[in-house]
């Protein structure tokens, strides 16, 4: 009995935490939660993009690299693998 009573006050605890949480999540902003009302003021200086051509050594026009593990799970067994020049033979041009 006891432990199902520490199980119900657990549970209740943490249905405000995660009240509290869902709506949080769903504000856009979190400025108006401060309540300070303090504002960060931007550094002064002109602004400057770093890069305005783009990123040096970036082909836009190129697809993205494909990551290491993209071949998981093709098969890999010895008759999908090309198959290897006889000796003594050159390959076709």
């Amino acid at each position: 009995m006891h432990h199902a009573k520490l199980r119900l006050r657990r549970a209740l605890l943490l249905v405000p935490v995660l009240g509290l949480t869902l709506a949080s999540a769903g504000c856009e902003t979190l400025e108006s939660l401060n309540p300070f009302n303090e504002r960060e003021k931007p550094l002064p200086g002109a602004r400057q993009p770093v890069f305005p051509e783009g990123v040096p050594g970036i082909d836009y026009n190129q697809a993205p690299p494909q990551p290491a593990n993209s071949a998981y799970g093709l098969s890999t067994e010895p008759s999908a693998a090309p198959a290897a020049p006889a000796s003594g033979t050159t390959p076709a041009r």
